[in-house]
Order: C-alpha cells, then structure tokens, then sequence
C-alpha cells in the first residue's frame, strides 16, 4: 500500500532532470556610444575669479646717446710762427723735382725725416704732440690740401666754406659753425685752391678768378679769387656723400 509506484510496463519511476536554459548574452556594444563614453571631458571653463595671464610687454631699449660734437682745437700763433719757420727751411732744402718722383707714402717719410732734423737744428721747443701735429700739418702742405685735410677726412661736414685765410667755416647736421683752422696766409690759401682746379685741366687767377672744379671723390668746388674776392680768396666745397640713397 505505502509502496512506490510503478509505470505501466511495470518499471521503476525516474524522476526527470531539466538542464538550466542558458543565460541572455549581453547585447553588443554600438561602437558609436563608445567613442562617445571614451572622449575626454572638456576642460572646465574660467570662472569670473579666475585671474588673466599676465601680459609681457616688450622692453625697450634706451635711446643711444648722441654722438659727442667734434670741435677744432685753435692753435697759438707760437705753433703758426714755428710752423712758418720749418716750412720756409723745408723748402729750401728739399728738391721737389725729386720729392714728386716718388710715391705718396715714400714722399711723406721724406718730408718727415728733414723736418724732424730742422726741428732738432733749430732746437724748436715743442712737445711730443705738438711735433707730430705740426708733421702733419707740413706733410699736408706740401703733398694735400693743407689746412683742409683733417675736414675733408670727416664724414659727417657737408659744407666747407673758407672766406680768406683766418675764417674757416663747417656745416655739420645742417648747422654753421666756425672752426679754429686757417691757412698761413692768403697766398697759400690760393695756392691750394690752385692745386685743387689744376686737377682738372683749370686755372684760377686775376684773369680767371671764378672757377668750378670737383675733388677726386666728387665733391664739389667753387674759387672765388681776388680782384672779385675783397676779403681773400673764397673757397666752398660741398663734399660728395658717402653713403648712397636706398628705398629703405
């Protein structure tokens, strides 16, 4: 009665297992919303109590100081009255024949070497400055433009204006100032106003007092002799500029 039942077929009865369904596979991932989750977040905005950068500003750099003005030393009539001296012995000993044969550089060494014997001859008392001034000076009498030279060999004159042996004048930056240079008298001035044309085939003289004429570089000259010049020969140069004009 409390047996166990049986089948039909009078077999045992077997309880039946069931397997487990599987679980739902998880659904694939859209590539889209993935590159959507994996992009940064974007930096987070200033707020109004964020300070600004600070702005560099560039540094200036201080304006250069002008160049300091050039001024002629005025000589003392003692170094004009040695100067004449010298120059007078100068010339009656050297044979400027012989002087002109040489070269320019040979020709100064020359000068040089017979001045320095007349200075100690004559026993000129004179610094070592003042002796290698006047050297110059002779050297530049004899074989330049005399009292010129030392204006011609600056580049920032545009105007030499020379009214009679003592009065010397410049233009530097549009301004005129008298300098402390003269010649040793008005025959030397015309002299070396004669030098200057005779370079270029002219004369200057009572026949021919005006004349125009132009410097080796390009600058220009104007002879004024007498009997048209009263106060001396007038001599003006207007120096060539060096520097040449660009669309800069």
């Amino acid at each position: 009665m409390f047996g166990k039942r049986g089948s039909d077929d009078g077999s045992r009865f077997t309880p039946e297992f069931r397997q487990p369904a599987p679980a739902p596979a998880a659904p694939a991932a859209n590539p889209a919303e993935t590159a959507v989750l994996a992009k940064p977040a974007p930096p987070p905005s200033l707020g109004a109590s964020a300070a600004p950068p600070p702005v560099r500003r560039a540094v200036e750099a201080p304006p250069l100081a002008p160049e300091p003005k050039k001024i002629q030393r005025q000589k003392s009539e003692t170094y004009y009255d040695t100067k004449s001296q010298v120059f007078a012995a100068l010339i009656d000993t050297i044979d400027l024949s012989q002087l002109a044969k040489l070269d320019p550089e040979s020709a100064r060494e020359e000068i040089r070497d017979i001045v320095n014997d007349i200075i100690a001859i004559k026993n000129f008392a004179m610094s070592i400055a003042e002796q290698e001034e006047l050297l110059e000076d002779i050297c530049n009498d004899v074989l330049g433009y005399g009292p010129l030279e030392p204006l011609l060999a600056r580049d920032d004159i545009a105007d030499i204006m020379v009214n009679g042996s003592k009065n010397v004048y410049i233009e530097v930056n549009g301004k005129v100032e008298q300098t402390g240079i003269r010649f040793r008298d008005n025959q030397q001035l015309l002299n070396i106003c004669q030098r200057i044309v005779s370079q270029v085939g002219r004369r200057v003289d009572e026949s021919s007092p005006i004349c125009d004429a132009r410097l080796p570089d390009g600058s220009r000259v104007n002879v004024i002799a007498p009997p048209l010049a009263i106060d001396g020969t007038a001599l003006t140069i207007r120096k060539f500029k060096k520097d040449k004009l660009t669309l800069d």
